[in-house]
């Protein structure tokens, strides 16, 4: 499918689709009245009508399924990012109990890491793009390396401290699977199968021999139909595009807090972040 399809406003590209397929199909039908007289196709309408049943029963599991994978994987995606959003705020709330060093630093890194999703992150997903995760990774490396040079003094700190080392490989996570439902969609060869059963089963009410008038109306209702379901194929399709799409309103709701409670900690700048790196450190959080 082709990008821009799915930055159009969803009422657009719903009338677009209705509209190509409506008048495509009253052409169609009028090419048929001339070429193929009535009593020929009124006689066939038996072996029309089964053909037709035939197709529309396997074009209408396909397209179902299909949505509902659509729809599975935007309650997917939708989990992961809240999960990663409650993975960070948890990291936030249990360093306020660290000392005031590390605390400093963690808190840094988690504001800039909201940072990053809010301006960075989520614009280019929006535009079909790859995120660049290497920096995510980074500012997740610089809070687990503060965590693991972290010198507990008694048995809550130690136990503080494996709490938040699990919430960091939750964070890690559930940020991987975010982008990778970002670029997932369905594939060109499940597309053209989709689109192929919407001519199918419209080019096979073409045929019927009944009423001019009356036939106008059936295969209008018709191309209706399949141009409403490529509609919500192309909506479901990539989570992160479109009119109705997931919005990243539960970072923004921890950063608010952050900057809010902690003004200090609001001074960060996204665009020069100063990395507190131990001489030891990890390239991913996954080896904790």
């Amino acid at each position: 499918m082709y990008d821009y399809l799915f930055q159009m406003p969803d009422l657009a590209l719903f009338a677009l689709l209705s509209v190509i397929s409506i008048v495509a199909s009253l052409g169609a039908i009028y090419l048929v009245k001339v070429f193929i007289p009535l009593p020929i196709r009124y006689k066939d309408d038996t072996v029309i009508g089964n053909t037709a049943s035939l197709i529309s029963v396997i074009y209408g599991v396909l397209a179902g399924l299909s949505a509902l994978y659509l729809i599975n994987n935007n309650s997917y995606t939708a989990d992961a990012v809240q999960r990663e959003a409650n993975a960070v705020a948890d990291i936030y709330r249990d360093s306020k109990w660290l000392q005031p060093a590390p605390r400093d630093v963690i808190q840094n890194q988690i504001k800039l890491y909201l940072q990053r999703i809010i301006q960075v992150e989520w614009p280019v997903m929006e535009h079909g793009n790859k995120v660049d995760n290497n920096q995510g990774n980074l500012l997740i490396d610089n809070i687990t390396n503060e965590l693991i040079h972290y010198n507990g003094k008694s048995g809550s700190e130690e136990l503080l401290l494996h709490d938040m080392l699990d919430e960091v490989r939750t964070l890690y996570d559930a940020r991987q699977q975010r982008i990778h439902m970002s670029e997932s969609e369905l594939s060109p060869e499940l597309w053209i199968v989709i689109l192929l059963g919407s001519i199918l089963t419209l080019c096979i009410n073409y045929l019927f021999g009944m009423n001019f008038y009356l036939h106008i109306v059936t295969v209008s209702a018709a191309a209706l139909m399949t141009s409403s379901m490529i509609f919500l194929l192309i909506t479901l399709d990539r989570p992160f595009q479109g009119e109705f799409i997931i919005e990243p309103t539960a970072f923004q709701s921890i950063l608010d807090y952050i900057d809010t409670s902690h003004p200090k900690t609001a001074q960060v700048k996204l665009t020069a972040p100063k990395m507190h790196v131990h001489k030891e450190s990890f390239s991913t959080p996954t080896f904790i």
